[in-house]
């Protein structure tokens, strides 16, 4: 079998373009295949888990006449560092005990805006990451550091509890939890920080408190926190503070 013509044959919403040429590529330096050498089909499979934006490979069957069908489960992409002069895409990894994200390829010049037409959001940035040391996470590895990854465990709750619509409203913007105090002096000063849109406006403040894996007896649900998010994105706002029962609102 032919390795060098390939593709994603169900629309993958979450791939970028660059991971769609990195398969391609990927695969063709492969050359060729037979299709009832199983040995050579699970060593296609290894390789193709080996690339980072790829989290899990099922087995590899032969389709008449399509050829060769192998399912995929890619990362999802919900947040990025400034890594450089570029912007990387961040994942979540499954991890019931721990927050865990993996740094993956498709640099950019800007944010990465995902999602449909209508609904067309741009991944938020997470604050905190270290591109300078030794031991900073290359293409491929896990992040480090307890203030970004609380940033990435925040983008996830994001993901979970904003809708679309709601996501785009935020615009651009930066999750900070590399600071342990509030504005107030209480514990938990993480805060999301929205970019102007126009050049004579002011950018958005939203105090948030401590990340959901931080979140210790007192603190609010963070689909409460969520809520008051979206109740301030439908009234408008300077700066809102959700951490309490009752959204606070600042100029």
């Amino acid at each position: 079998m032919d390795l060098t013509r390939s593709a994603f044959f169900r629309e993958c919403p979450e791939a970028l373009p660059q991971w769609s040429e990195d398969l391609r590529g990927a695969l063709a330096k492969q050359g060729r295949v037979r299709a009832d050498d199983r040995g050579a089909l699970e060593g296609l499979c290894s390789m193709i888990e080996q690339l980072p934006f790829v989290a899990e490979v099922g087995s590899a069957r032969f389709i008449r006449p399509d050829g060769l069908d192998i399912s995929l489960r890619l990362h999802q992409p919900i947040a990025c560092v400034h890594r450089g002069s570029k912007y990387y895409p961040v994942a979540m990894i499954t991890d019931d005990k721990n927050v865990r994200g993996v740094l993956l390829p498709g640099a950019a010049n800007v944010p990465h805006r995902v999602g449909s037409d209508d609904e067309a959001y741009f991944l938020p940035t997470l604050a905190g990451f270290d591109d300078g040391g030794a031991d900073a996470p290359q293409v491929g590895g896990e992040l480090q550091g307890g203030a970004v990854l609380a940033a990435l465990d925040i983008a996830h709750s994001l993901h979970a509890h904003l809708d679309g619509s709601e996501r785009a409203r935020l615009g651009r913007i930066l999750i900070d939890a590399t600071s342990e105090m509030a504005f107030d002096g209480l514990p938990g000063g993480a805060r999301l920080e929205l970019e102007a849109v126009e050049d004579n406006e002011h950018g958005r403040l939203i105090h948030f408190g401590r990340a959901p894996c931080e979140a210790g007896p007192g603190e609010l649900p963070v689909e409460i926190k969520w809520k008051h998010v979206s109740q301030a994105l439908e009234r408008g706002f300077d700066a809102v503070d959700v951490r309490f029962d009752e959204p606070e609102y600042h100029k």
